[in-house]
């Protein structure tokens, strides 16, 4: 089931389900059947952009994507509505072939809202939540038919944005649109769809290992990859690619050290979620120049301690952000701070 932000029903709040365990809601005139299956195991390997054009002023196509089963693929799109009046932006999936086939998919949004930058952080957000903690939803779509994932309705000057993955689980293949439309207009025709781009890596996933001796600088970059946008415009920031370090700190030293993380805004104004050490945490908005220290680490002497920090770059923001690690007691003024551990 999706709804858009202005009409999703409240639910009770419930005990979660166990393997295999079913339960029966009531959501106004519908019943449905809840059941806990299993994360279904998958690689993701392609990347799907949808940002051209970012403006849209009349109804259109936005993407058009088919995959087959067992092809993991990961939509991020960033658009914003340059029409005098209000645009549906809808997200699909077909079914084009005569068998029915089984679609894992796990998807959030962001927006409609002013603020593109903001739109791109609450969709990012909303997404690792449901990518570290491995949840999403099993959609079933009969032969020759569609299903709309998601349909958000906004005004002139708003930015949607949002992010899916999505493997076909059983039948043969399925495919993905993004549409713009305005109310009770009806769908554009094909040709209207962009020529957007669609890229294959060996994963969407990279890991990323550093060792740290405490009392010196170690400098990290996230987001300083480019890719296009199907005009030929650079995005930078990597959209869509999950950035993992893996951090040994280390202090070789008589008498305990303290190493700090700092993040800095290195392309323009940014935002960001980060997983570290099993918890998320929202950062503040990043300006240059204003750097932002995450975290305080205290080793002791001859000790080490291993860290994991993961994000994903913020369709919206501005990238690259240099991480560093350093002491942050031999340095004068290193911002506004995190937490110290």
């Amino acid at each position: 089931l999706g709804w858009s932000a202005l009409e999703a029903p409240a639910l009770p709040a419930l005990p979660p389900l166990e393997y295999g365990q079913q339960r029966l809601l009531s959501v106004g005139v519908a019943r449905v059947t809840l059941e806990h299956a299993p994360y279904p195991p998958h690689r993701t390997t392609q990347l799907l952009l949808s940002n051209a054009p970012e403006t849209v002023t009349a109804s259109r196509g936005l993407f058009h994507y088919r995959f087959a089963a067992g092809e993991g693929v990961r939509l991020v799109y960033h658009h914003k509505n340059g029409s005098p009046g209000p645009l549906d932006f809808e997200l699909r999936l077909s079914n084009p072939t005569d068998q029915e086939v089984e679609v894992w998919v796990s998807d959030a949004a962001g927006g409609p809202v002013a603020d593109e930058l903001y739109a791109g952080h609450v969709a990012t957000k909303r997404w690792l939540e449901l990518y570290w903690n491995q949840v999403g939803q099993f959609v079933e779509i009969p032969p020759y038919s569609t299903r709309t994932l998601l349909r958000l309705p906004s005004r002139g000057r708003q930015a949607v944005s949002g992010l899916l993955e999505a493997v076909v689980t059983r039948g043969p293949a399925v495919a993905l649109d993004l549409v713009a439309r305005g109310p009770g207009e009806a769908d554009p025709p094909l040709e209207t769809y962009a020529q957007s781009p669609a890229y294959r890596f060996d994963s969407l996933e990279k890991r990323i290992g550093q060792t740290h001796i405490a009392g010196k600088g170690t400098l990290m970059t996230l987001g300083e990859g480019a890719f296009e946008n199907g005009v030929g415009k650079a995005i930078k920031g990597s959209w869509g690619v999950l950035y993992t370090y893996e951090l040994l700190l280390q202090n070789p030293s008589e008498a305990p050290r303290t190493v700090g993380l700092r993040l800095s805004a290195a392309g323009g104004i940014a935002r960001g979620v980060v997983w570290l050490e099993g918890q998320g945490y929202e950062l503040p908005l990043l300006r240059p120049g204003q750097p932002y220290e995450l975290i305080r680490v205290t080793l002791n002497a001859r000790s080490e301690r291993r860290i994991r920090l993961s994000t994903l770059p913020a369709a919206g923001s501005n990238y690259p952000i240099r991480l560093l690690l350093y002491d942050p007691l031999a340095t004068a003024s290193p911002g506004p701070t995190g937490r110290t551990r």
